[in-house]
């Protein structure tokens, strides 16, 4: 199914996964724990089975049909509740069309939303086996299952997530094709830290600039971020950034860089980590929590140097953390 424009919202869906996303959690989730996890939304009024959505199986059937009721055509958002699935994708024309499957019926919908461009998908890749499961994990995570969504749609740069989002809203949590969660990152331990520069990374070898934000007064908010400069097409920088709370996403700007580029690979994750835990002593700063941390190759260097900032001070190192006198 090819990549279609759409005006569905997911430049907003974005910026607004960031901002629910900030909430921070008790404690840092990279998986779910199997105790004391909050119960699926519970409706009201009594669900048959038949049309209970979280019941095995049954979501992944319903989508389906939906995708099958369409013939054909490019499928941009899913949106699944308990009880009701809606099925957006593009008619004749670039139109956006909806069809909803409620009780067992199928009907047409108007989506009633503002559009931007989208990318299409095939829902049937998705594993929607068990969405009591998602919704269980993310309750757990986000603390609060009501009436909760799950929607699958475009998040950042032609990749399409699953995510589960409450009503009031809660923070936003996110899930692989596949229905494995998205980890949080507590970047201020080295294991997140090393998970998260290899999410910047990507398939990149050769980078521009890496750097690291760490509050350890709220390890587990959107503030807390990797992130990694790489050079697209000439005089375009792109800033592949992972917080604590949200997948990998990516900014462009026009420059041409002021440094050289070098291969990631000569970046230590259990030095920045050492770095970020000491600095605020090394810095004469101990009351210091808000570490940053950039790696990059100066023209004319022979290798990549760190540099340590915290409460304005400011320390530069070579890639095995020893301190450089007169950098």
């Amino acid at each position: 199914m090819k990549a279609r424009s759409l005006t569905l919202i997911s430049a907003l869906a974005l910026a607004a996964a960031l901002v629910l996303s900030s909430c921070a959690v008790p404690t840092p989730t990279r998986t779910p724990s199997g105790s004391a996890s909050p119960s699926p939304s519970v409706s009201a009024t009594p669900v048959s089975s038949e049309h209970d959505l979280l019941s095995p199986g049954l979501a992944q059937q319903v989508v389906a049909q939906l995708v099958e009721a369409t013939n054909g055509k490019p499928v941009v958002r899913v949106v699944i509740a308990r009880t009701q699935v809606r099925l957006t994708y593009i008619d004749d024309g670039d139109r956006p069309r909806s069809m909803v499957w409620l009780g067992g019926v199928i009907t047409p919908s108007d989506d009633g939303t503002d559009l931007v461009a989208a990318t299409s998908f095939d829902p049937n890749s998705f594993n929607l086996s068990d969405v009591a499961q998602l919704f269980a994990t993310a309750a757990q995570i986000s603390g609060s299952h009501d009436k909760q969504e799950l929607q699958i749609n475009e998040y950042d740069h032609k990749r399409i997530l699953m995510t589960v989002t409450t009503s009031p809203e809660s923070s936003t949590i996110f899930f692989d094709r596949d229905g494995a969660l998205v980890p949080r990152l507590n970047l201020s331990l080295e294991n997140d830290l090393a998970a998260g520069l290899n999410d910047v990374y990507d398939t990149r070898l050769f980078v521009v600039e890496v750097g690291v934000t760490v509050d350890s007064t709220d390890p587990m908010t959107s503030a807390n971020q990797a992130w990694a400069d790489v050079v697209t097409t000439p005089g375009v920088i792109e800033r592949r950034i992972r917080t604590a709370t949200v997948p990998m996403f990516a900014t462009q700007r026009r420059e041409t860089p002021s440094t050289q580029q070098f291969d990631r690979t000569a970046i230590n994750p259990e030095v920045i980590s050492q770095l970020i835990r000491t600095a605020p002593l090394q810095l004469e700063q101990p009351d210091a929590t808000v570490i940053s941390v950039t790696v990059s190759q100066p023209l004319g260097a022979d290798q990549p140097r760190i540099t340590i900032e915290a409460a304005g001070s400011r320390l530069v190192t070579d890639l095995a953390g020893t301190k450089i006198d007169n950098p």
